[in-house]
């Protein structure tokens, strides 16, 4: 009696572990991705949970402080999911997060971001400009000036986003609805 007669052969075994494998693979690929978008949406959260925060606290804000993050820093007017650090605020995905800007505006700038985060943050509708104190969004390191009526299209995004990417939200602060 051969091994075949007794039931699966050797290359049969095979070829179901291989099966297996790619079936592996692809379910590991499947939750990485999953996991990538879960960060993701928390960092988008967490930044608009910022925006709000500065633009209600906004008009209680002393230069003295010297930047809106030190203020939220001192004030205690942030999310646990934030650690702060140096001038900054460290959030998901280990991006650095600050606030700058005076009584007038002010910028809410996240960097050190993946190309999928840039990507999110800049496309993301944060509201048309000039909503509730929303003046636009920018991609890189220059100085912020918002022209587009609303967040940046996905094909720019695509385009300007890559690892390592900052990308700047820009209120007026002070804002009275």
């Amino acid at each position: 009696m051969t091994f075949a007669e007794n039931g699966r052969s050797m290359v049969e075994m095979l070829g179901v572990l291989a099966i297996i494998g790619v079936l592996t693979v692809g379910g590991l690929n499947i939750i990485g991705r999953s996991r990538n978008m879960h960060d993701i949406g928390q960092l988008v959260s967490e930044v608009s949970k910022l925006a709000m925060t500065v633009k209600n606290k906004a008009c209680e804000y002393e230069t003295d402080y010297g930047s809106y993050t030190m203020f939220l820093y001192k004030s205690e007017a942030y999310s646990d999911e934030l650690e702060y650090e140096n001038g900054k605020f460290i959030g998901p995905m280990d991006t650095e997060i600050t606030i700058t800007g005076d009584m007038s505006t002010f910028e809410i700038t996240v960097s050190d971001l993946t190309e999928d985060a840039c990507i999110q943050l800049a496309s993301n509708n944060w509201g048309k400009k000039g909503t509730n104190g929303f003046l636009g969004t920018c991609i890189g390191t220059a100085e912020c000036n918002p022209t587009s009526d609303a967040q940046i299209e996905l094909n720019k995004a695509s385009a300007s986003c890559t690892n390592g990417a900052t990308v700047k939200l820009k209120y007026k602060a002070c804002y009275n609805q």
